[in-house]
């Protein structure tokens, strides 16, 4: 059996805290083919992240309907599954486009599909995205202020808001922590109120969404699925997914996996 890699491997004990609710440690040791070292290190990494807590010899998990992980953790997970997606946003990404990003890792997964297209104007208050616009030369930045949130490594608050109010972007391209019934949520308010202005700011909606979002549960409305132009999704979407979003009036474009 190949040796797992660390974000694989982190992958895996998160799945299983997460599936679980609460787990004893002395579990976990023996889930992973690797030393009890190793696996403490990772833990400690997970709770950092505020993906886990440790307390009296259990993990449980943080990540609920009433909160979210890490930008950070978020980058490493299905890293392939939502490089699928880019090429569905294809149509939407030439030169001379404005594009509205969310904070999401889905997102800057697409985004970071197309930095050979020049003359993108790409407007956001993530700052992996931030840095990943501003790395490409001809590429123009406009970034959304506020107070600068480490957890979700994105700018929050009444300026961003403002910002969002008197731009008028041509896309807006955002994903989602959970979708329930058709509806998207999240489980931040301040978020679900960012998202929900985004999709305002733009003149065509589009959703990039994973298969693993679905069914999950959040406390704030952000959007339906019907209210996109396009609800992108993987391959690994189940075809009652699909058909229920196309019956809620979704456009709904299934990517294919990576050859």
């Amino acid at each position: 059996m190949a040796q797992l890699s660390k974000n694989e491997r982190q992958q895996m004990l998160a799945e299983y805290v997460l599936n679980e609710g609460t787990v004893r440690v002395e579990d976990i040791l023996k889930l992973v083919d690797a030393s009890p070292m190793t696996i403490y290190r990772d833990l400690s990494e997970l709770e950092e992240d505020r993906v886990i807590v440790r307390s009296r010899g259990e993990v449980t998990a943080v990540a609920t309907s009433l909160s979210e992980t890490s930008m950070k953790y978020r980058l490493t997970q299905e890293e392939d599954v939502k490089a699928t997606l880019a090429a569905e946003f294809e149509p939407y990404i030439s030169r001379g486009t404005s594009i509205l990003c969310d904070d999401s890792s889905t997102v800057y997964s697409v985004l970071k599909a197309y930095t050979h297209v020049g003359g993108l104007t790409v407007i956001t208050n993530n700052w992996s995205i931030i840095a990943l616009a501003g790395a490409v030369p001809d590429w123009e930045l406009i970034t959304l202020g506020g107070h600068y949130d480490r957890h979700l490594d994105a700018n929050y608050g009444p300026s961003g808001i403002e910002m969002l109010k008197r731009v008028r972007a041509d896309h807006a391209f955002v994903s989602a922590a959970a979708i329930s019934d058709g509806v998207v949520y999240h489980p931040y308010e301040a978020v679900a109120e960012y998202k929900s202005l985004m999709l305002a700011a733009a003149s065509h909606k589009h959703l990039a969404v994973t298969h693993s979002k679905f069914g999950r549960t959040a406390l704030h409305r952000v959007a339906d699925t019907a209210d996109f132009d396009t609800v992108v999704l993987d391959a690994g979407t189940d075809d009652q997914t699909i058909s229920a979003l196309r019956q809620r009036g979704a456009t709904v474009k299934v990517a294919r996996p990576l050859p």
